[in-house]
């Protein structure tokens, strides 16, 4: 029998990628999973920063969102031996870049930071920042049953039971809010092909999980409490492949939060 393309198509791969070419300011980058798969998660890195003085960027066009700066020009990636980074930098002096490079074999490393150059004090600086599943066919189903998140005394938990549930956590649950009911700051969508799963965390810096059933995609979106004039913040953050079950997952996840936390 003749080898198949996805025999050859292994191993991690981070490319500049596309969504809604309409939208020039959209950063959308194409991660490959290290199994053999011709499919990418696409990342929209970030989908939206939301702050104290309003919506500051927004990588598409939505009439209920207005932004702050409506017309941006393209920022295209900058590709090297590391992988892809970009950076923009809006008309009123406030700065922010980002990156996405290979990890530990199984791990994507993600790093947001953000220059405070307006002269002004900024607050609860909130990105989006969207793992879209469509593109990649084994995550893809329109449904929260495979979508995860671990509470403390529940364990793990389908998003669409989890959200609303009361208990003793530390991230939200729900879009730029909800219930501070997770013990884990990680999102997890399960395969529909194999004993696997993509995971999506900013560790420490992570604030609400989400995910949307309609898209399909998942979010561990990360905040940023306060940034004075002149100030620079910087967060890093992962996009994990996992072989195995989610309860192995969870005990090798919870030892490397230990381990940042």
């Amino acid at each position: 029998m003749a080898e198949s393309y996805e025999t050859h198509a292994k191993g991690i791969r981070i490319l500049p990628g596309q969504w809604r070419p309409h939208y020039r300011f959209e950063q959308i980058a194409w991660v490959s999973p290290p199994w053999p798969s011709q499919d990418y998660v696409w990342l929209d890195f970030p989908e939206a920063i939301f702050s104290s003085v309003g919506l500051i960027y927004l990588s598409h066009v939505n009439p209920d969102f207005p932004v702050l700066f409506p017309d941006l020009p393209r920022r295209p990636w900058q590709t090297d031996e590391r992988g892809i980074s970009y950076e923009r930098t809006l008309p009123d002096g406030l700065a922010f870049g980002g990156s996405v490079r290979p990890g530990d074999g199984s791990t994507v490393a993600l790093s947001f930071h953000i220059l405070n150059g307006s002269g002004r004090p900024i607050e609860n600086i909130m990105l989006q920042t969207c793992a879209y599943l469509r593109g990649i066919k084994e995550f893809s189903d329109f449904t929260l049953a495979n979508k995860f998140v671990h509470l403390p005394q529940s364990g793990w938990l389908p998003f669409d039971q989890a959200e609303g549930r009361q208990e003793p956590g530390s991230f939200h649950l729900g879009w730029r809010g909800g219930l501070p009911s997770a013990d884990l700051p990680v999102m997890v969508a399960t395969s529909n092909q194999a004993q696997r799963l993509v995971a999506m965390t900013w560790y420490a810096s992570t604030f609400s999980l989400v995910a949307n059933p309609d898209h399909p995609c998942m979010h561990a979106d990360p905040l940023i409490p306060e940034l004075g004039p002149g100030q620079r913040k910087e967060i890093r953050g992962e996009l994990i492949f996992f072989e195995g079950t989610l309860e192995a997952f969870g005990g090798w996840f919870s030892e490397r939060w230990e381990c940042r936390a």
